[in-house]
């Protein structure tokens, strides 16, 4: 398979022939940690560390047989168990090999929809993490600037006594929960509602919600694309080689095995990008006037499916009476792409109808990027259903789900909240079309300044280094009055908290049952304990129970994760004794092609929103100008972008040192330019340059490329720690969130992470 081969080639994965790793400085790494030591182990070093344990293992005369302790330890038995990887959101299903107590090794489930058999670097990366010594080793307290440890019921009962006070003072608006996608997101939602709170988040608003509100307003869910059986491939600014989606990639260059054509949109040469037939490298920003510029060459030259969006769709005459302002030579010069390239990948795009697709999106180009997302999203939405292809094979399907059974009425749940959102998600005039159920992340901090916010907890998630504009998180989340990490080392946001509870590694514990993994059949899935925990730790949903239990509500915890998840399993007919052995399971029924009645007012593709309408914003995608744009006449003035490595995953995998030694030892922590614009500031590839915007700056080598567009600089996600009990990735490279704004869409909410103009120089 030439793509995979060329991909891998992308990301640097070889063997290494050197590691450089970080001297632990102190018996407890997260009380009163020192600067870190650096060292590089070489063989020399090795051999004279293992010298030194021959001598130890010396007893009297006789020297410990290691020849013979070797191949005992080699013949030892193996235990494989399913799990879930937590390398990065997507939970891949993973076959876990113990020998002796320890993990040997992990394999790709072959039966799991997100990754196909496949494991990602972060997957291989982040196992090692089990054995990192800077790990969280006990609960702790803050006192006065240092942590002491404590035990569990200390904590727990200072936490409730602390929250109870703060709930009977400020009411139950007054506390949150904040956490990055886990299995068990159900009990922190559950525990919240039981405390009478509606201020659940994710990272949503930093990420997604911008395109999920465009799919939802117009065609009622999220959809997936049906890669593989596709013949033409659009993809605009997503990069699932980067991301990194296995099984997108698989079915990607499976099609394109199959004679499928990819076409790359994206200001940056991507990993994605090397395997393309073509890269259009668009202008940032602008993507919404070239999908406006397609939607009217489709329009014109009647390239669309005519029967589908008579019997399927409202809205289309006035589409057609909008678009005709946007011919291809006007969307030439607002992107930047050729108005002939424009007809042609529209042309042969309909050519390939129903089995093409422009693909769904994620965070990159209108994830929560721009202004103009939202609306970017919409006209995605609207040129995959002017070619036919919802729930077509090859085209925008909507995957089989599986709903979980409900715990009650054994345990019933707690009523919803009767107080509103403090960030002001899902009421009308106020972020009306953002995502209630994510919540606006971000605000957070406001929240916290204002008063409105008191407490919180913050679980699998790390918001003073992956939000935008940290000096203004710090300040919020220092000024609240309880701050609560659930963490597995003493991050940016565990440093600052006043209790910090160690979560178990993934390897170590058994979580709730999931469903996340849809396809063209639904799944679900578990992730299970595979190794005995190291050290004085617990799983995430015994920490929910746990605090539900001293906070007061246990009368809807009265459960454990076992009865729990049999529970859940009732729905789908399989039990979990079936569920543990397989780690994935399909239930349900199979994908069928067809659109029936649509969750949308209408039951049909809403291409003219009249709810939109309604609330005030444009009914139709219009074209908008970013919020913000490079100074033409500044030559050291550049849009700034980012974006992922498959190596890292946000912050949470910089710490690794493997990974961490990828990223060194091929050069990948350097600030892409492109190198006609890097001339113009007398750089030279591998120089230091200060960055900086309006409310932050920075300096980091550069890296001189024809591979990005020359309005835009790129910082590469997942660096920039802050944190010095990290100390693998402590000081190393650049974070974009030091240069973003606080910034709140009017229509979602979500951050315009890419509304930023940053200016350059030579250091």
């Amino acid at each position: 398979m030439l793509g995979i081969n060329k991909i891998l080639s992308h990301f640097g994965i070889q063997v290494l022939p050197q590691f450089i790793g970080k001297d632990e400085v102190m018996d407890h790494p997260i009380v009163d940690m020192k600067s870190p030591v650096n060292f590089r182990m070489t063989r020399r070093g090795f051999l004279k560390v293992a010298g030194t344990g021959l001598t130890a293992a010396t007893l009297g005369n006789t020297l410990l047989d290691f020849a013979a302790w070797e191949k005992e330890i080699q013949a030892a038995p193996t235990e494989m168990i399913p799990t879930q990887c937590n390398g990065c959101g997507n939970r891949c299903g993973i076959l876990a090999y113990v020998k002796n107590g320890r993990i040997w090794k992990i394999e790709g489930n072959p039966e799991a929809n997100g990754n196909l058999g496949l494991i990602c670097p972060k997957g291989h990366g982040y196992v090692h993490e089990l054995y990192n010594p800077q790990r969280l080793k006990g609960p702790l307290k803050r006192v006065g600037n240092r942590f002491e440890p404590i035990s569990w019921e200390q904590a727990y009962k200072e936490i409730a006594q602390k929250i109870n006070l703060i709930l009977l003072e400020n009411g139950p608006q007054s506390i949150f929960w904040v956490n990055y996608p886990q299995s068990n997101n159900l009990y922190a939602l559950r525990l919240m509602h039981a405390l009478g709170s509606p201020h659940y988040f994710t990272h949503g608003s930093t990420c997604y919600t911008a395109r999920n509100a465009g799919w939802k307003v117009t065609v009622g869910q999220l959809p997936c694309n049906d890669l593989g059986n596709a013949k033409y491939i659009l993809i605009i600014g997503r990069n699932p080689a980067g991301g990194i989606d296995l099984a997108q990639v698989k079915e990607i260059v499976e099609a394109k095995e199959k004679g499928a054509k990819l076409v790359v949109v994206d200001p940056r040469h991507s990993e994605t990008a090397v395997i393309a037939d073509e890269w259009l490298p668009i202008k940032p920003g602008t993507d919404l006037a070239l999908l406006l510029s397609m939607i009217h060459v489709m329009i014109k030259e009647e390239l669309y499916d005519k029967e589908f969006i008579k019997n399927k769709t409202v809205g289309f005459q006035e589409l057609e009476d909008e678009t005709v302002n946007y011919p291809p030579e006007w969307a030439e010069k607002v992107c930047e792409i050729p108005a002939k390239t424009i007809v042609r990948i529209t042309r042969e795009m309909a050519q390939a109808r129903p089995k093409a697709l422009l693909h769904r999106g994620y965070h990159g180009a209108f994830g929560s990027q721009y202004l103009n997302s939202f609306q970017t999203a919409r006209a995605l939405a609207i040129a995959n259903s002017l070619l036919g292809n919802i729930n077509r094979e090859g085209g925008i399907i909507f995957p089989k789900s599986a709903k979980l059974g409900e715990l009650q009425p054994k345990h019933p749940a707690p009523e919803l909240p009767k107080v509103q959102k403090a960030d002001g998600t899902g009421i009308p005039g106020r972020y009306p079309v953002g995502s209630y159920g994510d919540g606006i992340t971000h605000a957070i901090p406001e929240l916290a300044l204002s008063g409105e916010l008191k407490a919180g907890f913050v679980y699998h998630n790390n918001p003073l280094r992956t939000n935008p504009n940290p000096k203004r998180v710090i300040a919020g989340y220092k000024k609240l009055e309880l701050l609560v990490a659930i963490d597995t080392v003493l991050s940016e946001t565990a440093s600052i908290a006043h209790y910090v509870l160690p979560e178990s590694f993934y390897l170590e514990r058994t979580e709730a049952v999931d469903t996340k993994h849809s396809g063209k059949r639904a799944q679900v899935s578990i992730q299970q304990q595979v190794v005995k925990p190291l050290y004085n730790t617990r799983p995430g949903t015994q920490i929910i129970i746990d605090l539900a239990k001293h906070l007061g509500v246990e009368k809807y915890f009265n459960f454990d994760i076992e009865e729990g998840n049999r529970l859940r399993l009732q729905p789908f007919g399989v039990t979990l004794e079936e569920l543990k052995k397989k780690g994935m399971l399909f239930v349900g029924e199979e994908w069928k092609e067809g659109l029936s009645k649509l969750e949308t007012p209408s039951g049909k593709v809403e291409i003219y929103s009249k709810a939109l309408e309604d609330l005030g914003f444009s009914p139709l995608p219009r074209w908008e100008e970013p919020l913000v744009s490079p100074d033409p006449k500044d030559p050291r003035s550049f849009r700034l972008l980012h974006g992922k490595q498959a190596i890292h995953t946000h912050s949470m995998t910089a710490n690794q040192p493997y990974l961490m030694e990828i990223s060194r030892y091929y050069d990948m922590v350097r600030l892409w330019m492109n190198s006609e614009r890097g001339k113009t500031l007398g750089l030279k590839d591998g120089d230091e340059i200060e960055i900086e915007s309006s409310i932050g700056k920075g300096s980091i080598r550069v890296r001189l490329t024809e591979g990005i567009h020359p309005s835009a600089v790129w910082l590469p996600s997942g660096y920039g720690i802050y944190s010095r009990n990290l100390n693998n990735a402590f000081g190393v490279g650049l974070s974009y969130n030091d240069f973003v704004p606080t910034l709140f869409d009017p229509a979602v909410g979500h951050a315009m992470t890419s509304e930023v103009i940053v200016r350059i120089k030579k250091a």
